[in-house]
């Protein structure tokens, strides 16, 4: 084998793990998204929470974790006040990174997932109303688009 076929197989093959960990990211990015518009769907249709919780998707996320998947290489930044727009209750993310937010979002999911199994008879509307609103400031940070607070005009 030459030299040149040698090294175009070893570039063929980067760039094959180039693509994938693109579409990868994709793959996650949509998933938060395809759940937070669906979050937003629910809570104004009112669904039934138990309907809510066991409809959001993790599979993406978990094929993520197995294949050990650098979460930070969606977004290489941490979580900046810019990003939050003075929102205290996300101040507590601040300096974190892409990996933690990510994974503290399916914490959350998975979390619902075991609750409702637990105790479907239980409110948990606070929890997937927290969860809507961190999946806001998640999207915010993986898109680098700061988050805006409206003023009130009284």
């Amino acid at each position: 084998m030459s030299i040149w076929k040698e090294l175009y197989d070893i570039f063929n093959h980067e760039r094959n793990l180039w693509q994938k960990r693109g579409a990868d990211k994709q793959a996650l990015v949509f998933e938060i998204k395809s759940n937070l518009t669906f979050l937003a769907d629910a809570l104004q249709s009112q669904l039934q929470q138990e309907n809510i919780i066991s409809n959001l998707d993790t599979a993406v996320f978990e094929k993520a974790i197995a294949e050990g998947f650098a979460l930070n290489a969606i977004n290489k930044n941490t979580l900046s006040i810019n990003t939050i727009a003075n929102f205290n209750e996300f101040k507590k993310y601040l300096d974190k990174d892409t990996e933690s937010l990510i994974k503290n979002a399916y914490l959350k999911i998975a979390s619902l997932k075991k609750l409702i199994k637990a105790n479907k008879n239980k409110d948990y509307s606070l929890k997937i109303k927290s969860l809507f609103r961190f999946l806001v400031l998640l999207l915010a940070h993986l898109e680098n688009r700061p988050l805006k607070k409206r003023i009130i005009k009284n």
